[in-house]
Order: structure tokens, then C-alpha cells, then sequence
């Protein structure tokens, strides 16, 4: 291989990490062994995606010493894909298609109205690094024209709304993973810190500036059985109430059941009573059958007695 201004002391391996340098080699082996050009593109978008959004002239020459293959064939394929970038981008570049079927329906517009909402030029960047506005050729969505391209996602059929929404929420996004990158490196030096001694803390008293009448006592051992005994006669008290007034409840309730009236008996009572009562009124008569029979014992008395008043002339 041979290369103009080559510097051979550029190796991929030393500018990105193993991970990605084994996603490099996926798209090697998919191609013979003398087919060493096609792997160019997709080491070069891997490579970008790493590095920012953008290539460096370094990274450039270590891609073609790891592919073996000369300089100026990185570069070309570089320089004439709108996809790569070779200058610093922000981190959402926002690719405009300006070839004629959006310039048609409309492409001037909203590159116009891109500019004047994050007041930026095409190929410019905003002072917090977040959006970059460029120009690009045919992106093969002619049927959505107007359209742009922002991380690989297609918004087509643009409208000022549209972008106005599209601006909006990658800025919420962003703030987001902001948040998140902000407490995870916080739990991270939280992690880092080493774990001091814990020591006990001499807390002194605080002083109270009180009346001596309001001012607090500090409780000793007398006075704790103190106030023991005195909670103890308090329940003994309350105890010994309750008592008296539950025996109170049950003399009221014994009176009031005495001077209540006499209830009415139930019909299985009425029937009862009844019963006895007719046996009283059948009995009656006998009884005074009785009394009404003359004794024998006194009327053969009187018999004896008539007949000597007879026989003496009486």
C-alpha cells in the first residue's frame, strides 16, 4: 500500500475502545479478503457516531491503516457522502433536503424558519452545542417532501408546526438525560468517597434560657418510682369508680323494674289462666250443694225430740 503524507504511527485500535473495534471487524468479515474498500463506510459512520458526530483527519488515516487501504480512498468516500461530517456538529445535526422535489414544496422555508428559531446560519451550530442545521442532497423521500433528517429518524411533510414540535422535544429529551447524567455521577462519587470512621459526636446540652418556673428538671431514679406510684393510685382510683358505678347502675336498673307496671299476659298466658278458672266455676256448685244438704245426724235429733213433746202432752 502506498500513500501520500501517511503516518503510520496512527492505529484505530489506540483512538476507540474494543467494543467498537469489534464492530468494525463484523462488517470486515462479510466481504472476501481482497475486498478491502467496502468496509470503508460503515467503519467510518462507526468511527463518527464515537468520536461526536464528526470525523478527524487522524481518524481518517488510522481507518485506512486498519483496512489497508490507502488514505485518499477514506477520504473520498469522506468528502462525498453528506452523512459524514468533518468538522465538529452538534450533538442533533438536523440534515435539510434542498434537491428539487423539497426545494418544490417548500425546503427554503423551513431552512428559513430552522435559522430564525435557533438563530444559526446553514452549516452553523448553537453556542450550547445541542443543534447543528445542514444541507443535504436527495435522502429518497420525495413523496413526504418537505422533510429533514435528525438521529436517523425521517419527519416529512413539514409544516412550522412540525418543527416547532420536533425542536421541542428533543430539548425535553435532553434535559432528561441530563438529569440522569447528573445523578449518576453523583452516586458515583458518593461511591468514590472512602468510608471515614464513624465517631461518636459529644452533643452538648442546649441551654434553655427559661423562667425557673418553667424551667426543666432532669428526672432521677426517685422520681421516676415517684411518678410510677402516683400512676398506679390514679388507675387504682379510676378502677374503684367504675366499680361503684356499675353497682349504682344496677340498683337504679332493680327499682325502675319494681315500679313498672304489671305487662299484659300474652295469649299463650291468657289460655293458661283460663283453664284453671273453669274448673273453678264447675267446682262451685258442689260446693254449695253441700252446704245446702240438711245434716242427718241433726235432723233425727229433732225427729226424737217432737215425739216425746208428744207423748208428755206438749
Amino acid at each position: 500500500m502506498t500513500d501520500f503524507n501517511y503516518d503510520k504511527s496512527l492505529h484505530l485500535k489506540d483512538l476507540i475502545p474494543d467494543s467498537e473495534v469489534e464492530d468494525i471487524d463484523v462488517w470486515v468479515k462479510k466481504y472476501p479478503g481482497n475486498r478491502k474498500r467496502p468496509p470503508i463506510m460503515p467503519t467510518l459512520k462507526i468511527v463518527q457516531e464515537y468520536n461526536g458526530n464528526y470525523l478527524t483527519t487522524e481518524m481518517m488515516q488510522a481507518v485506512a491503516e486498519y483496512l489497508d487501504v490507502p488514505h485518499v480512498a477514506v477520504y473520498e468516500v469522506a468528502t462525498f457522502y453528506s452523512m459524514f461530517n468533518l468538522k465538529k456538529m452538534g450533538k442533533h445535526v438536523l440534515s435539510v433536503c434542498t434537491n428539487i422535489s423539497c426545494s418544490l414544496r417548500g425546503s427554503d422555508k423551513v431552512v428559513k424558519h430552522l435559522e430564525d428559531r435557533l438563530n444559526i446560519k446553514l452549516g452553523e451550530t448553537t453556542e450550547d452545542g445541542l443543534f447543528s442545521i445542514k444541507e443535504v442532497e436527495c435522502m429518497a423521500a420525495c413523496g413526504g417532501a418537505p422533510m429533514l433528517e435528525v438521529d436517523k429518524i425521517y419527519h416529512e411533510n413539514l409544516t412550522p408546526e412540525k418543527i416547532d414540535q420536533i425542536l421541542s422535544n428533543i430539548a425535553s429529551t435532553q434535559l432528561s438525560e441530563s438529569k440522569t447524567d447528573i445523578e449518576n455521577k453523583d452516586q458515583e462519587k458518593i461511591k468514590k468517597k472512602p468510608k471515614s470512621r464513624t465517631k461518636k459526636e459529644i452533643v452538648p446540652e442546649p441551654i434553655l434560657h427559661l423562667t425557673p418556673s418553667h424551667a426543666p428538671t432532669k428526672l432521677t431514679e426517685k422520681n421516676i418510682e415517684q411518678e410510677l406510684e402516683s400512676f398506679e393510685k390514679e388507675i387504682e382510683q379510676d378502677f374503684q369508680k367504675s366499680q361503684i358505678q356499675a353497682s349504682v347502675k344496677k340498683t337504679v336498673a332493680k327499682k325502675i323494674q319494681i315500679k313498672k307496671p304489671l305487662q299484659e299476659p300474652t295469649k299463650s298466658e291468657q289460655v293458661i289462666d283460663e283453664q284453671p278458672a273453669k274448673k273453678k266455676k264447675i267446682e262451685s256448685p258442689k260446693k254449695n250443694n253441700k252446704e245446702a244438704k240438711p245434716d242427718k245426724n241433726k235432723m233425727y235429733s229433732l225427729e226424737q225430740v217432737m215425739l216425746r213433746s208428744s207423748d208428755n202432752g206438749e
